[in-house]
């Protein structure tokens, strides 16, 4: 391993919306995809699926509280 590499750096967990509505107990994947529609919520196209996804640490900012 090279110096410059970081062996710590962790890679980004994309969810689908339906696992994204149930970490913010908001029920279905419906309200995800209305978030999203908003552009309150990133989501991306991933290889290899024809469904959008969104980052876990994405969802995550949102359930945090804003001050």
């Amino acid at each position: 391993m090279k110096k410059s590499e970081t062996p710590t750096k962790q890679r980004e967990e994309f969810l689908p919306f339906t696992e994204a509505a149930k970490l913010l107990g908001s029920g279905n994947h419906t309200r995800i995809a209305q978030l999203v529609k908003q552009g309150i919520l990133p989501a991306y196209t991933l290889p290899l699926t024809d469904k959008l996804r969104v980052r876990k640490s994405d969802v995550f900012r949102l359930a945090q509280p804003t001050h």
